[in-house]
């Protein structure tokens, strides 16, 4: 399985900001733009969601023990979950100039 990785996206600005990168507020975005965060969020939210439903396995009384997730599959969702991250991060920094928390 990938760690989730806190590095930041590539090609963005690495916390160097000119004067014409003024922070841009929520409110100041159009619908598109909004759109686009709205889906790059809800990817996030399916990866997580995704990853979890792999590797918590709940006991539910009367039904058959559930067997652990293949690890191709454990992989492949934490590279989902990886990248619908760092899609999430490119966006808000390209839109609003915000950078992900630092590790």
């Amino acid at each position: 399985m990938l760690p989730i990785s806190t590095d930041r996206p590539a090609g963005l600005s690495h916390g160097y900001r000119s004067p014409m990168d003024a922070p841009r507020k929520p409110d100041e975005l159009d619908e598109d733009e909004r759109q686009r965060l709205h889906r790059a969020h809800q990817r996030l939210r399916n990866a997580s969601q995704a990853f979890e439903a792999l590797t918590v396995i709940e006991k539910v009384r009367g039904r058959w023990a559930a067997t652990p997730a293949p690890p191709e599959a454990l992989e492949a969702a934490g590279r989902e979950l990886d990248e619908s991250y760092r899609e999430v991060w490119a966006i808000l920094d390209e839109l609003l100039s915000l950078d992900p928390p630092s590790p």
